[in-house]
């Protein structure tokens, strides 16, 4: 219980005392990972899904047989109308964006297919392209194209009161 120098290891004095570096401080002190490492991964997996699933809107409307036709359809279906809800939705905190985004998606699925089969227009190609224009029209509508003149005015009045104009 006791040490050579007659103290027990409690009554020890703290190593920082002594010049030393304690051991929370070493842990600490590790290099970090880099920190962008994650969010350089980010933009790369959304590349690469939207490169899937241009591949599979592409293999689905010209009809080649493949069999990669059928899983890379059914990501474009998913996967389009989420990306252009997520980009619609960019000012939302991340987990309720895509909680949001994949749930629209899957709306806009089930939408579109149950019209369609209610006018008797289902077709694998006229499905894949009715998504694809909902997804284009949700992303534009997400980049403020479609937005009137009056809020782009008042938007330049705001910039130039505050003097960044």
């Amino acid at each position: 219980m006791t040490g050579l120098s007659g103290l027990r290891h409690i009554e020890a004095p703290h190593p920082a005392h002594r010049g030393e570096p304690s051991p929370m401080q070493t842990i600490s002190d590790r290099p970090a990972v880099h920190a962008s490492a994650g969010t350089d991964l980010l933009p790369v997996l959304a590349g690469a899904a939207l490169a899937a699933s241009a591949a599979g809107s592409v293999l689905a409307i010209t009809g080649l047989n493949s069999p990669l036709r059928a899983p890379l359809a059914l990501f474009f279906l998913v996967s389009a109308p989420a990306e252009a809800g997520a980009f619609a939705l960019r000012r939302l905190e991340p987990l309720g964006r895509a909680v949001a985004s994949i749930s629209g998606a899957v709306l806009i699925d089930l939408l579109t297919a149950e019209s369609m089969a209610a006018l008797h227009l289902w077709s694998v190609r006229s499905g894949v392209t009715a998504v694809g224009v909902i997804s284009l029209l949700l992303f534009l509508l997400g980049t403020g194209a479609n937005r009137s003149g009056r809020d782009r005015e008042s938007k330049t009045k705001n910039t130039e009161t505050r003097g960044l104009g």
